[in-house]
């Protein structure tokens, strides 16, 4: 049987991503699946799963010769490699804003490969609960929203891990909203959910609807970007779709046997 070879930063992968959950379908489906940092010497199809903002290429596992490799050209998810609402000192921008980290999921998976954090930086994080602007220090897995540019403290241009965007949200009735897709080669399904928080996601989720289309805008983002395989969130203004996020290696909570996730682990048949 065809083998699929997982290059992952741990020995294995763990039960959140969504890898995991279309390894176990396709274990299911009788393809043999390997999990380690190398790719296996008899792989028929090779998938890049390094939880990491940043990649260097020198660092990366060396595929078979005339394997493909999904993602091998996703290097750099930092937001400001992609964001279309930056704003800079300077720029003629009168809305709110909302200051963001340039690292993909709040950073947590680099500071999780760099340990804890100082003592200085911890008394720092907890100041942040209240007065993250005091802190210096962006609170804790959400994103500050401010009535102007004026309100942006002045470290945080200065920062080279944050930016701040014009703050676009998705409105219905009461509720922010902000649209996703899931993807893996030719299968991708869409989804909306809706928060009275103004940053919205699922932890914030209060209820969620699924999507019949993939907006033409984000099809063409995921190609430019050379995603294979992943997850995007966007909003939609005026019919068009605003990227907000891009994931290479997103995560899942939800029926691991769904027939929508369930028809993205059979398009993996179209690479073997």
């Amino acid at each position: 049987m065809p083998l699929i070879s997982i290059s992952n930063l741990g020995s294995d992968l763990a039960d959140m991503y969504v890898l995991s959950t279309l390894r176990d379908i396709w274990r299911d489906m009788g393809l043999q699946v390997e999990v380690g940092k190398e790719y296996a010497k008899d792989a028929d199809l090779c998938i890049l799963h390094h939880d990491l903002t940043r990649l260097d290429p020198s660092a990366l596992p060396e595929a078979p010769k005339g394997v493909p490799v999904l993602n091998a050209r996703v290097l750099d998810i930092s937001k400001r490699s992609y964001s279309s609402l930056r704003v800079l000192p300077g720029d003629a921008w009168d809305g709110p804003v909302i200051v963001k980290t340039d690292l993909n999921a709040f950073g947590r998976p680099e500071q999780n490969r760099t340990g804890r954090l100082p003592l200085l930086q911890r008394g720092r994080r907890r100041l942040a609960k209240t007065d993250w602007r005091l802190a210096r220090m962006l609170p804790k897995q959400t994103y500050p929203v401010l009535n102007s540019v004026k309100q942006v403290p002045g470290w945080v241009w200065e920062r080279d891990d944050l930016l701040v965007e014009r703050f676009m949200p998705e409105r219905e009735g009461e509720y922010y909203c902000q649209r996703g897709c899931l993807f893996f080669g030719e299968a991708s399904y869409g989804y909306r959910i809706y928060s009275t928080h103004p940053t919205v996601k699922t932890g914030t989720m209060e209820k969620y609807d699924y999507l019949d289309k993939i907006p033409p805008e984000i099809e063409a983002q995921r190609r430019e970007m050379g995603f294979d395989f992943g997850k995007f969130d966007y909003v939609e203004h005026d019919g068009r779709a605003i990227l907000l996020d891009a994931n290479k290696t997103p995560t899942f909570r939800g029926d691991r046997k769904s027939e929508r996730i369930t028809r993205l682990a059979k398009a993996v048949e179209g690479y073997l």
